[in-house]
């Protein structure tokens, strides 16, 4: 899910984006006391990396073409590649028996000698049923000596899904894959950051208060940690758990009222 990075580097980072992590904090509002956050607004937001990883893939899988070659061109899409990065405009691509892709996207990217960084621009990208404008911003930092490996999105763009809906997103997240090198099973995602979610006319600030942690390998949900979630004034706190891999996380709201939570598809 990024590249300008080792083959191995994007395969670990395009699997930790299909990771799904989310939502809740404190405020109090008597007008919003009748509110709730419902699970499915949860996965609502949950699920904005989903879709945009599908669309991140895309541009891994040009950027290993584009090492070879200054431009490229088949039947259904035609790439431009420079120095500093490669624009690509598709017509009915399928890749790996993927979903249909069309529209067009920017890569510019630079290279350092312990980081690297690109930003992505959409033009109605469309990756299946979703249609993707904006920018996404990576940064990779590997520390091999550490064992580890962290990468920051920075994230200013709109989703369009196959009803019609919109769901924009801006923000940070930033993920560590920390490898256990005695066992590899053993591995852990974390998630940190601040951002805005945007859906169904409602906005939801997420900021996480206790780093979100997983079994990088072994389980699709956050595990541990604290995120907060502010809906339109409602603040709320979600607690993913002891470490236990499993779908479920209890949500707390202002007046002490605790929810348990599935973060399953609804």
């Amino acid at each position: 899910m990024n590249k300008l990075f080792s083959s191995t580097k994007l395969m670990l980072l395009g699997a930790s984006m299909l990771f799904v992590f989310s939502c809740s904090k404190d405020d109090k509002d008597p007008t919003i006391e009748d509110q709730t956050v419902t699970s499915t607004e949860v996965q609502t937001i949950l699920d904005t990396d989903d879709y945009s990883s599908a669309v991140d893939q895309v541009i891994t899988d040009l950027f290993e073409n584009g090492e070879s070659s200054k431009s490229s061109k088949n039947d259904c899409y035609v790439a431009e590649f420079s120095d500093t990065g490669y624009s690509v405009t598709f017509n009915d691509c399928s890749f790996d028996g993927g979903e249909t892709i069309n529209g067009s996207l920017t890569v510019v990217y630079k290279e350092g000698e312990e980081s690297t960084a690109f930003t992505a621009t959409y033009n109605n990208l469309t990756v299946g049923e979703i249609t993707v404008n904006g920018t996404r911003a990576f940064t990779l930092d590997e520390n091999s000596q550490g064992g580890s490996v962290s990468f920051d999105i920075v994230s200013d763009m709109n989703i369009e899904l196959a009803d019609g809906s919109l769901i924009e997103e801006m923000g940070t997240k930033s993920f560590t894959i920390i490898f256990d090198t005695e066992n590899f099973e053993n591995s852990l995602l974390t998630i940190d950051g601040d951002w805005t979610v945007k859906a169904d006319g409602n906005t939801y600030t997420v900021n996480i208060s206790v780093p979100l942690k997983t079994y990088f390998f072994d389980c699709s949900y956050a595990s541990e940690g604290v995120m907060s979630l502010n809906k339109n004034g409602l603040a709320v706190s979600i607690d993913f758990g002891d470490g236990t891999c499993d779908d479920i996380a209890e949500m707390t709201y202002p007046d002490g009222t605790v929810e348990e939570i599935s973060l399953s598809d609804n």
